[in-house]
């Protein structure tokens, strides 16, 4: 007898360190129609109400944060893979603070329990989940978009009395990323040109003017008349009173080519002469 007791207490008080230890999950709820094993899958829809557009493209990845476990008929979460040992208390599921605590816990390669694609419409379907708990993580962000915070999602989710296993999930979107405007391109870089220029060519010489013809005498007007008498023309050759031109108020002979002022001179001369003789002469006899 006392050997069964002592069997019955230490359960009792393995029970309750169990108990104890589980109290920091928060229990499903107590009900006999799940059916433990069974997959489930999660479909998730990322659309922008605001702008009435479905964000496309980018990356899903799940990571199971617990499994769920069922003692004496109460259903709850049980820490598995990289979460083990975290400390975090779960409490609603439904406070976006516990998924952002659960990713700190995440190590630099931690263990992906799926990963699936975004496609045009925004959605990505992951099927065949073992029950559990799941931190949902945006790991490549939508064109266009920031990625989506964090979430938390139980499969099966409990509903009432039932339970959906086919969970369908619409979190809130991140902001719009404006477009980066596209790189103008560069301008082609103009041609380099010459060192140096090219010489002009040498411009034609004028034509030279042809040589005049070469200006004649005019020649001897027939009958020149003098410019203060027109009417009794003189000869050019003789003029009446030749003066000077270095002492205009004296007269002088002309220019006129003519000898015939020697011959007077030459006859007076001879006078003198002779009669100077016949002085000379007579004198000479008187002193004889």
């Amino acid at each position: 007898m006392k050997s069964i007791d002592l069997r019955h207490r230490l359960a009792a008080v393995l029970l309750a360190m169990c108990l104890v230890v589980c109290c920091a999950l928060p229990a499903f709820a107590t009900s006999a129609n799940i059916v433990l094993g069974r997959l489930g899958s999660l479909h998730v829809r990322l659309y922008d109400t605001h702008n009435d557009v479905p964000l496309r493209g980018g990356e899903l990845t799940l990571y199971q944060v617990a499994s769920v476990k069922r003692t004496n008929g109460n259903l709850y979460f049980d820490y598995t893979g990289d979460f083990t040992g975290c400390g975090v208390v779960l409490g609603d599921l439904s406070d976006s603070t516990l998924a952002d605590q659960l990713v700190k816990y995440l190590p630099a390669v931690p263990a992906i329990a799926a990963q699936q694609d975004v496609n045009e419409e925004g959605y990505a379907n992951i099927t065949k989940l073992p029950q559990g708990l799941y931190l949902v993580v945006q790991t490549e962000a939508s064109h266009g978009y920031e990625a989506i915070k964090p979430f938390l999602v139980s499969i099966p989710l409990p509903d009432g009395d039932n339970w959906i296993y086919d969970v369908d999930a619409t979190p809130k979107v991140g902001a719009t990323i404006p477009e980066t405007p596209d790189t103008p391109d560069t301008p082609d870089v103009p041609d380099t040109p010459p060192d140096t220029p090219d010489t002009p060519d040498t411009p034609d010489l004028p034509e030279q003017p042809d040589t005049p013809d070469t200006p004649v005498s005019p020649g001897t007007p027939d009958n020149p008349v003098s410019p203060g008498n027109p009417d009794n023309p003189v000869s050019p050759g003789n003029p009446d009173k030749p003066v000077s031109p270095s002492n205009p108020d004296k007269p002088v002979l002309p220019q006129t080519g003519q000898l015939n002022w020697p011959v007077p001179v030459l006859a007076c001369s001879g006078v003198l002469l002779f009669a100077a003789g016949w002085v000379l002469n007579r004198q000479g006899k008187k002193e004889n």
